[in-house]
């Protein structure tokens, strides 16, 4: 399973509701996380202006995330949300050391047009 971190910016209609009735979300999107096959490893809410949720997740692909974040989209309790795939410090080496291995066959615009 791949690790993914979600960055939300919560919608007018979000805080209406929990004003109106306020709830543990964890508890509320638990049932979609398992329908999805996503495990959480974070759920938290920040002060912060521009992204004010944060999410942790394992999930089988990134076809799985996109979907799971094109779901809680669609329900405008955020008015932005994203996800970026996280790799740990030994993944991020192999990412490296696959670019090391290919790095040669990449010709540059610059020498393809003869000025480097």
């Amino acid at each position: 399973m791949q690790t993914y971190i979600l960055l939300g910016k919560t919608s007018q209609s979000f805080a209406t509701a929990m004003l109106n009735k306020p709830q543990n979300r964890r508890e509320s999107v638990q049932p979609m996380l398992e329908a999805f096959g996503v495990e959480e490893i974070a759920f938290m809410f920040t002060n912060n202006p521009e992204f004010n949720f944060v999410g942790i997740i394992k999930a089988e692909s990134d076809e799985v995330c996109e979907a799971l974040v094109n779901v809680v989209f669609a329900t405008d309790n955020f008015s932005k949300f994203v996800w970026n795939r996280a790799f740990d410090a030994n993944d991020y080496q192999k990412v490296f050391e696959l670019g090391q291995q290919n790095m040669a066959s990449y010709v540059s615009s610059l020498k393809e047009a003869g000025l480097s």
